[in-house]
This record gives C-alpha cells, sequence and structure tokens, in this order.
C-alpha cells in the first residue's frame, strides 16, 4: 500500500489540504461508504507513512478486528479512497483559481442560453483576472477564452458590433507566441544533446512577426522568452543579461513552475560559458543557483534536489568560497530529500575538506561510506587517490589505483562518463610511473584533452618541483680561498 497512487498523494498534500480532504471524504454528497472514512482515518492517523506503518494487514486489522484478512477488500478500498482523492485534487484546483471558476460558470450558462447569467460571470472573471499579477502564457489563454466567451454572448444581442474582437485576437496571438518560443527553447536545448528532429511549425512566422512589429517585444513574457530562445540557440551574452534582467524586475508576471524552467535554461548557459572557460560565468552560475534557492524557486516541495545542492558546492570550491560554501550546507542540508540526505552531506563535506587541505578528514568520509550514486562512488574513489599522491602514500596510492581500475571495468550503466573516468584512471597511471621513474617527470606533459588538467598539471609541477629540490640539496658548497 506504502507505494500505492494513494499515499503518494496524500503525501503531497499540505496541513490545509489535509483538513479539507478530511471534511470532503466524510461529506454525504462526496462518499457514503463508512468503510472509506474508517480506511481513510487509518491512514490520516498514522503518525509516519511508512511501508511498515501502512502495512494491508495493520489497516484490515484497525476496520475488521474480528474477520479474517482480506486482500481483496483492501486493494478494493484503496481504488475507491484513490478516486474520491482524485476527485477532491480537481475540485481543490478550479476553487483555488477564482477565473477559471467563472470561467467554466460562464461557459454553462451561455450553453444553455443563459446570457444575462453568463455575462454577468464573464465581467466578475475578466476583474479577477486582471488584478492577478502574472502575465504569462496561462494569462493570456484564460484572457483569450474570457473574452472568446464574451464576444459570443454580446454579439448575440448585435451582430454589426465588433465588441472586444481585437482583444481575443491579441491573448490568442500572444498566447501562441509565447508557447512557440518556450517549446522552441525546449527543443534547441534537447537537439544539443539528441538527435531528435521536431519541426516547429509556427517558429518562422512568430519570429518574423516579432522582428516586424516591435510592440511584441513590449510584451514581457514574449521577451523573456525570445532572448531564451536567442540565448540558447546563438549562445548570446546579451540576450542572457536582458533576460535576468527582465525576470529579476518582473518575477511576478510567472508562476515559480515559469521561472525555475527559464533559470535552469540561464544556469545550462552559463555552465556552457564557464567549460569555455569564460571565468565571470562561473561566478555568475554560483550567483543563480544561490539566488533561485534563497529564493525557493529551484525547491520543490521545499526540497532541494541533490543535484542542484551538490553543483552548488562544487562552484564553491572552485572559486575558492569555502566560508560561504559552509555556511551554504549548514542551511540547506535540511531540505535535501531523507533519502540521499545524509549521503549528500558527506559527499559535499568530504569535497570541501579536501579542497581546504583537511586531507584525513575527508578520507575518514570517504572511505567509511558507500554512496548511492554511482557518480558519487567514482568521485569519492577518485578524490582518496588525490590525498594518497598529495600526502605521498606511495603504498596504498597504487593499490587503490588498480582497484579504481578495476571497479570502473565492471561499471557498464554510466554512459558517457566511463569516457571520462577512464582517462582519469589512465592520468593517474601516468603519475605513479613518474613517482617510480622521476627523472622522466622533468620532460612529460599531460594532454590538453586530460581530464581535471588543472589537478594534474599540479600534481606533475610538486613533482618536478621536488626533483628540482633535491638536485638543489646534493650540491655540495665549495670553500672559496
Amino acid at each position: 500500500m506504502y507505494d500505492s497512487k494513494l499515499i503518494a498523494l496524500i503525501s503531497t498534500f499540505s496541513i490545509e489540504d489535509k483538513r479539507k480532504l478530511r471534511k470532503w471524504i466524510k461529506s454525504d454528497f462526496v462518499n457514503k461508504n463508512t468503510d472509506i472514512i474508517s480506511f481513510f482515518q487509518f491512514i490520516d492517523t498514522r503518525s509516519t507513512l511508512t511501508a511498515k506503518t501502512l502495512a494491508k494487514e495493520k489497516a484490515h486489522l484497525y476496520m475488521y478486528p474480528n474477520l479474517p484478512y482480506q486482500d481483496l477488500r483492501i486493494r478494493h478500498l484503496i481504488w475507491q479512497t484513490t478516486e474520491i482523492v482524485e476527485q477532491f485534487i480537481i475540485y481543490n484546483k478550479v476553487t483555488q483559481q477564482p477565473a477559471l471558476s467563472g470561467q467554466l460558470l460562464a461557459q454553462y450558462y451561455t450553453d444553455n442560453e443563459l446570457y444575462k447569467f453568463a455575462e454577468q460571470s464573464t465581467d466578475e472573471s475578466l476583474t479577477l483576472i486582471q488584478q492577478s499579477k502574472l502575465q504569462n502564457a496561462s494569462y493570456h489563454l484564460y484572457q483569450y477564452h474570457i473574452q472568446a466567451l464574451s464576444f459570443h454572448i454580446q454579439t448575440r444581442k448585435n451582430r454589426s458590433e465588433v465588441f472586444n474582437l481585437q482583444k481575443v485576437i491579441d491573448h490568442a496571438t500572444i498566447f501562441s507566441v509565447i508557447e512557440t518560443l518556450k517549446y522552441a527553447c525546449v527543443v534547441q536545448s534537447m537537439q544539443k544533446i539528441t538527435e531528435a528532429n521536431i519541426d516547429i511549425h509556427l517558429l518562422d512566422t512568430t519570429l518574423k512577426l516579432i522582428h516586424e512589429n516591435s510592440l511584441f517585444l513590449q510584451e514581457i513574457s514574449i521577451r523573456v522568452y525570445y532572448n531564451t530562445y536567442l540565448m540558447i540557440k546563438d549562445e548570446s551574452e546579451q540576450a542572457y543579461e536582458q533576460l535576468i534582467d527582465d525576470i529579476k524586475s518582473h518575477s511576478s508576471f510567472f508562476s515559480i513552475s515559469d521561472l525555475r524552467d527559464l533559470y535552469m535554461f540561464a544556469i545550462s548557459f552559463c555552465v556552457k560559458k564557464s567549460n569555455q572557460n569564460i571565468a565571470r560565468f562561473t561566478r555568475e552560475t554560483f550567483e543563480l543557483y544561490i539566488y533561485t534557492i534563497q529564493n525557493g524557486i529551484l525547491l520543490e516541495n521545499k526540497v532541494i534536489s541533490r543535484f542542484s545542492f551538490t553543483n552548488v558546492v562544487t562552484l564553491g570550491i572552485k572559486l575558492k568560497e569555502f566560508t560561504a560554501t559552509e555556511e551554504f550546507i549548514k542551511q540547506y542540508a535540511k531540505l535535501i530529500s531523507k533519502e540521499f540526505q545524509k549521503n549528500t552531506i558527506d559527499f559535499n563535506n568530504a569535497k570541501l575538506l579536501f579542497a581546504k587541505g583537511n586531507y584525513q578528514k575527508a578520507l575518514q568520509i570517504l572511505l567509511t561510506n558507500e554512496f548511492k550514486d554511482i557518480l558519487w562512488e567514482l568521485n569519492s574513489k577518485y578524490i582518496v587517490l588525490k590525498i594518497f599522491f598529495e600526502t605521498k602514500d606511495i603504498i596504498r596510492f597504487p593499490i587503490f589505483l588498480k582497484a579504481f581500475k578495476n571497479f570502473i571495468k565492471r561499471k557498464s550503466n554510466i554512459g558517457y562518463h566511463k569516457n571520462y573516468f577512464v582517462n582519469v584512471s589512465i592520468a593517474l597511471t601516468q603519475l605513479k610511473e613518474l613517482q617510480q621513474k622521476p627523472a622522466m617527470a622533468q620532460h612529460f606533459k599531460f594532454d590538453a584533452s586530460t581530464p581535471d588538467i588543472d589537478w594534474f598539471n599540479k600534481a606533475l609541477a610538486s613533482m618536478q618541483g621536488s626533483k628540482k629540490q633535491n638536485k638543489k640539496a646534493d650540491t655540495k658548497p665549495t670553500l672559496k680561498k
């Protein structure tokens, strides 16, 4: 039962939603089955929702203490209760959107030729929509539906007037332009990593419309998605700057979901520029992550993705913002999902300790953990090898390197990451050989394609410096006569 749709849905509800759901299930209009009420009470009274607390046998005992267990009876109750909960979700979503409620009501009145009431509903809906701060695609779609209904109602009285026809067309056009640009951004992003061939039928017409009529770019939502498209397609820094300025200045125009997508497009752009060694974009990426997390934009149900969390720590280390990174870990660690919380905290603390040169504490974490994420497990082993090299642990370094190479060979489910770690193991093997034949280090250079080349060059330089120091120490001073 724990893995059922029913529990997944209930787990997403806020305290207020659960309060409303209790009333909904007990309502005679919605549900007259007392077994469903009792079954929901069983779920609702669990202090935590786990496989153990929600065992079907426990539910059956709670409801039918004097009857033998029947699995079919419980499965039937799960199905019935799920249907009632889904009906509640629909009802709740509609009541939370007064403009949508008004639109549905106006449509009902219109369908039944109650035009007087339909006109009242459309007027009330238009007032509610215009009070909204949102100016995104959904706003224009609502406007289009209500304006179209209003036009239809008014033309019943007089077919020779244009009434609000221009507004109907404007909102329909703006909605189409925004959605075309939005999905053009999605397609452009996908085509950079896949060979998918998707034809955006209205894109050329949409771009022509924008280029020929500058008024369209005065509409914030259109300008935002237009600049997002240029940023992705042409890698335009100017478009990126305009995009960030607009979404920060007009954040209330967009839903959290809109903002999350837009900022992720911007972050991906910054990462790409950072990888092209444009230094300012490394800091830009770090600051965008911090800004979006602090403002709840990258949080989903108040949970921070372990990948976003790790990306922030990685960037903070790269920028040597150790204090800010430590504070970030302390502040946001509790928002990582419980399943990955300890692993994520341990992995990132180990990375930070290694970057600060606190090798023993880093090793203590890395050698006593098994990370659930295979890439983290590989990276943790890589950091351990770096520590052994930097601390000149010539006994454990070759042993762990051999184990590392065997570990990579056994892993077949890591895609293109396998090449990265194979190349890392090759470079580490070269370091091991140079340790054994130090004279070779003076003339050796790592290939430009070597992963993590900055660290390998630093390691090589330390060997070359050590060789020079040894030569200097071996030189005997001579006395002047």
